[in-house]
């Protein structure tokens, strides 16, 4: 569908595009560009940790931006076994299952929420509080965790169980958020109540993560000014400062290693950050901007909720954050970064036939290998607890009628809200079909494109204007003349315009989860003694529940005894409500107290019913 014509004059010898495979030697000039462009096109990473715990010999650090929730990798499990004759052998924790979890490289900023599953979950102490239907009661989980500072804090209680050989106070995980669960062993009739899922739970936290520099701040390298944000571009920010950022040789313990720090960091902020420090402040406040909700009230425009690997390529890691605000990053000649949010910007450069050496167009509709008319949109719901969901997609309806077909991308989105996910497909939609794009290389006067997002370019040649408006540059680098190559797409000035009624969409539906209900106590309704066989037993009517997978257990003791006799298994004689039980043998001569329960399908035991009191004449 689309038209390529040539270029202004014949290319000479040795002027290339260079965007990938650079030869040594040339230099690319915008980086961060193709970084934004990876950020578009690309899955922003995502550690295992992000939705399930892991167990591996040598797990990867995670740190996290935002308010997330992250499970943790195992790096202790083990069985609490007093029969060692240890000191805390009568501790009455003989298998007490511990499991401790690594969960975030970095202090972080707060806790905001315990999971175990998916339960959201409330401790006393350390001791869990039961659910609605006793799940995790009885004082038998208990949940540790520490904030990750330096020196940590050890987990007592963890020793305490397994004693100095397997944890001692030297196990503080300094500068690691630790989580510990121990789940204390019941009685098999309790099993199920507790363990719902037979077999220990599996813990994860919500927090505030890491605190991040303020641009804006007086002292952005202060790390004791730093706070916990969900701003993507104070995210970045860190980032590029803390782990992609210099580090002194010395070791951590060194005496000297936080003063070489901060000298580095220094150096390395007036190089790259300070020159063009305007910049970051009007993108992070860009982020702040409120966006109107159709439900009433604002919300931030860009969110970020993001956690990565430290063996993660830091590109791939930058084009994710820089994906959660449609952001736009590229060094300028001196060396210092300039980024850009999401924003339309008039644009004050203007690249002209004065200026082109050669070029690419590209008119018309944009081809169907290369189209897309449909974003499902995804996003970190807390009304999910924390989980990643789909909302409505974001769809041209118009487009996808004239080619009679869907054509679908994914758009993942590490970001707390369906709006702004919504937001960002509308932005990534128009990039991908804009009807106008292609390449130009320029001039040595062309280097002012050098670290602009917008450009007033005009293409004309023997007279004809194949395009006159403003472009956004996607990708750029240094060509050989002396000017530069960049690719571009057609930006839309009203590309900001939001309408909250219309495309804000709906959110992923709300359910409550299908979970157990509590189970009813049983009443016998009526007791009496029979004889059959010669032998003495209790006839008794229950009340319970009209279930097809019931098992029904019973005890019984003599009157004034202070221990029951075992519960024994007894099948209904005759099915249907009341249930019918049969009970015994018991002694003659005797009144006897007798307690029915049941037991489901899924294997959870009922209530003991009241007692009844039977005379055995």
């Amino acid at each position: 569908m689309g038209k390529v014509l040539g270029s202004i004059i014949q290319t000479i010898a040795g002027i290339a595009l260079v965007v990938t495979g650079n030869p040594a030697g040339i230099a690319l000039i915008a980086n961060g560009v193709s970084n934004f462009v990876s950020a578009v096109l690309s899955s922003p990473p995502k550690p295992d940790t992000a939705e399930t715990s892991v167990k591996k010999p040598r797990p990867e650090r995670v740190s996290a931006y935002g308010r997330m929730r992250l499970w943790g990798a195992s790096i202790l499990y083990e069985t609490a076994d007093p029969a060692t004759g240890a000191p805390w052998a009568s501790s009455g924790s003989n298998g007490t299952a511990v499991d401790v979890y690594a969960v975030h490289d970095g202090k972080m900023s707060a806790l905001v929420q315990r999971y175990l599953n998916d339960d959201a979950i409330t401790v006393s102490g350390s001791a869990v509080s039961a659910g609605t239907d006793g799940r995790y009661g009885g004082g038998k989980v208990n949940f540790y965790s520490t904030d990750g500072s330096t020196p940590g804090t050890p987990i007592s209680a963890i020793g305490s169980l397994l004693g100095p050989t397997v944890w001692t106070s030297n196990h503080r995980g300094d500068g690691v958020v630790l989580m510990a669960l121990t789940c204390a062993p019941v009685k098999a009739e309790d099993f199920q109540d507790v363990y719902p899922q037979s077999t220990p739970p599996t813990p994860s936290i919500v927090a505030d993560w890491q605190a991040c520099p303020d641009p804006a701040g007086a002292s952005p390298l202060d790390e004791s000014t730093w706070t916990a944000t969900e701003n993507p571009v104070r995210h970045l920010l860190h980032y590029m400062m803390v782990r992609e950022g210099p580090r002194p040789a010395l070791p951590k313990s060194d005496a000297g290693y936080a003063a070489e720090l901060l000298a580095l960091r220094t150096e390395w902020w007036n190089r790259k950050i300070a020159p063009t420090l305007s910049f970051w402040i009007a993108a992070a406040a860009v982020c702040n901007e409120a966006r109107t909700l159709k439900a009433g009230g604002t919300e931030a425009k860009y969110r970020a909720c993001l956690a990565h690997k430290h063996t993660d390529a830091h590109e791939r890691v930058k084009a994710a954050l820089l994906s959660t605000f449609d952001g736009w990053m590229a060094p300028r000649a001196d060396g210092a970064i300039v980024i850009y949010a999401g924003k339309f910007i008039a644009p004050a450069v203007s690249i002209g036939p004065e200026e082109i050496v050669s070029y690419t167009w590209n008119g018309g509709a944009v081809d169907d290998d290369q189209a897309v008319n449909e974003l499902v949109c995804s996003y970190v719901s807390a009304d999910h607890d924390y989980n990643t969901v789909e909302c409505d997609p974001w769809r041209d309806e118009a487009d996808i009628a004239e080619r009679g077909q869907v054509l679908s991308q994914t758009l993942e989105s590490q970001c707390p809200s369906h709006a702004q996910a919504r937001f960002l497909a509308k932005r990534k939609m128009a990039r991908i079909n804009a009807p106008n794009r292609g390449t130009v290389t320029t001039n040595i006067a062309g280097r002012v494109a050098r670290g602009e997002r917008f450009v007033n370019l005009r293409i004309e040649e023997a007279g004809a204007v194949f395009f006159d408006g403003v472009a956004e540059i996607t990708a750029l680098s240094r060509s050989l003349s002396g000017g530069v190559t960049f690719e571009w797409v057609e930006a839309d000035p009203n590309i900001d315009n939001w309408n909250p009624t219309t495309e804000e969409g709906d959110p992923a539906a709300k359910g409550n989860r299908i979970a157990p209900s509590p189970l009813e106590t049983p009443t016998i309704a009526s007791a009496s003694a029979t004889t059959v066989s010669g032998l003495k037993y209790l006839d008794l009517d229950v009340d319970a529940p009209d279930r097809t997978d019931l098992t029904w257990y019973a005890h019984w003791r003599i009157n004034g005894a202070s221990v029951w006799g075992a519960d024994a298994s007894y099948s209904d004689t005759d099915p249907g409500t009341p249930v019918s039980l049969q009970v015994g043998p018991v002694p003659s001569g005797e009144t006897i107290e007798v307690e029915v329960a049941y037991r489901v399908g899924d294997g959870r035991l009922s209530p003991w019913s009241a007692s009844a009191t039977v005379t055995v004449t």
